[in-house]
């Protein structure tokens, strides 16, 4: 009985502490975020053609891809040291941010020609090219955005979110209006990168910076610290990594194996059906690994260590998150012709659409294991997990095409039912006996 009040205890302590209040702000910026996109959502939907899909999902999976090893480069390390490191190593973390910025301008440009090519479609260069620019961007803000992340500033945050989405949707649906095609999705998305940069720079000032150690030569491109920083943030960026490939692998295999038109018709159920569920998970990861880290008082006998953190937050995020998706995946036969035109109907979207939407129920397992094991220093296993899922994901897409898009979505969803709650399982039955939450430690990478 003891016990059973110390868990109960401990769970209000989760819902009702920092994890529930960074959810909060992060999810309801995403959910109102979508709401407003609804409507940008209905003008495109009814407007473009599903080539153009096609062809925007096509551009989409590989920003995400690329962007994806970039966007924790430094800030995951920055967020577990003390205030002294922070000190020492934003110079550092400056320096990281802009080399892998710079990559991933340099690499998303080489690839528009050969994706081009095989595609047979040559308009896919510019729209490319000019998406890529947009990482020389992000070190304008990555700093601030690292800061708000590691005061647990989830207010600030989920503004970005929000006004990001907020001026994405209306821009869509006015360039879409004014009939400018492709363009009409991706120019807003470099546009709103300048909002994102100045809610996390407004009205915060980053820490004293203070300088490196005399016995580094200043002339050094990556000095001691920065390759630290860059060693522990390419870790976790090989693990997100993986993510983003297993979260978009089914645009690369369906484009391939059943063409661009079915890929826009996925595309298209995907995103209507797991918008906002998946902005609920990604709002989870984020506020759930700012609660890892976070240091409590050594003397608190309350205070949790980083495993049962992780436990207590999957009750939260499942109790959240199964009667949204489950009503959505309830109603879709009701609002998806309503919502966003028959011709999706016609092109066999409905079914797809509900397989989908019913694999999130699981989607939070899998993104809370990655964020545990980052924040408790097992991060290889992290990738191992990753990868493997997303080999798991490969074959068994390759092989569902052969019944069409509705076998790849049921494979999908069986793939998601069976790994997810599996690995949740394995990390529970093999948790460590003795560990600790404060992840500011002396020495960050090795948390």
């Amino acid at each position: 009985m003891q016990s059973e009040s110390t868990y109960q205890s401990s769970l209000s302590t989760v819902l009702n502490g920092a994890l529930a209040k960074g959810l909060f702000w992060l999810g309801s910026a995403q959910v109102l975020g979508r709401i407003v996109r609804l409507g940008s959502s209905i003008i495109i939907a009814r407007l473009l053609t599903p080539e153009i899909f096609g062809q925007v999902a096509i551009i989409l999976t590989c920003f995400e891809l690329i962007c994806t090893p970039t966007r924790r480069i430094s800030s995951a390390a920055l967020i577990k040291m003390d205030d002294s490191q922070l000190k020492h190593s934003l110079s550092a973390a400056n320096r990281v941010n802009w080399l892998a910025a710079i990559t991933a301008f340099v690499a998303m440009s080489l690839l528009s020609w050969p994706l081009a090519i095989y595609y047979d479609d040559l308009q896919l260069i510019l729209p490319m090219i000019l998406m890529a620019t947009s990482y020389l961007l992000l070190p304008f803000g990555m700093l601030y955005a690292a800061i708000n992340l590691r005061l647990n500033r989830m207010r600030v945050v989920g503004r970005a979110v929000l006004w990001q989405t907020v001026f994405d949707a209306i821009l869509t649906g006015s360039f879409a209006l004014l009939g400018l095609g492709i363009w009409a999705i991706i120019l807003p998305k470099i546009i709103v990168v300048f909002i994102w940069i100045g809610v996390h720079r407004y009205h915060n000032p980053l820490p004293e910076t203070l300088a490196s150690p005399a016995s580094e030569p200043r002339w050094q491109l990556l000095p001691a610290n920065s390759k630290a920083i860059l060693k522990f943030g390419l870790q976790v960026g090989l693990g997100d990594l993986a993510i983003a490939l297993r979260q978009n692998i089914d645009y690369i295999l369906v484009g391939y194996f059943l063409g661009i038109e079915a890929l826009g018709v996925y595309f298209f159920a995907f995103n209507a059906s797991l918008g906002i569920s998946l902005g609920l998970v990604q709002s989870y990861g984020t506020a759930l690994y700012s609660y890892l880290c976070q240091k409590g008082k050594e003397t608190d006998p309350k205070q949790l260590t980083v495993e049962q953190k992780y436990f207590q937050s999957l009750k939260f995020i499942m109790l959240l998150t199964l009667p949204i998706i489950s009503l959505q995946a309830l109603l879709a036969p009701l609002y998806v012709p309503w919502v966003y035109g028959q011709k999706w109907l016609d092109a066999g979207a409905l079914p797809i659409f509900i397989l989908l939407c019913l694999s999130g129920l699981v989607r939070p397992l899998g993104e809370a294991a990655s964020q545990y094991l980052i924040s408790s220093g097992r991060g290889q296993l992290n990738l191992l997990y990753n990868g493997a899922f997303t080999a798991i994901l490969a074959v068994t897409i390759a092989l569902s095409s052969l019944w069409g898009l509705q076998g790849v979505a049921l494979g999908i969803l069986l793939s998601h039912l069976l790994v997810m709650p599996s690995f949740t399982l394995y990390l529970k039955l093999t948790q460590p006996i003795t560990n600790t939450s404060h992840c500011r430690s002396e020495a960050f990478y090795d948390c």
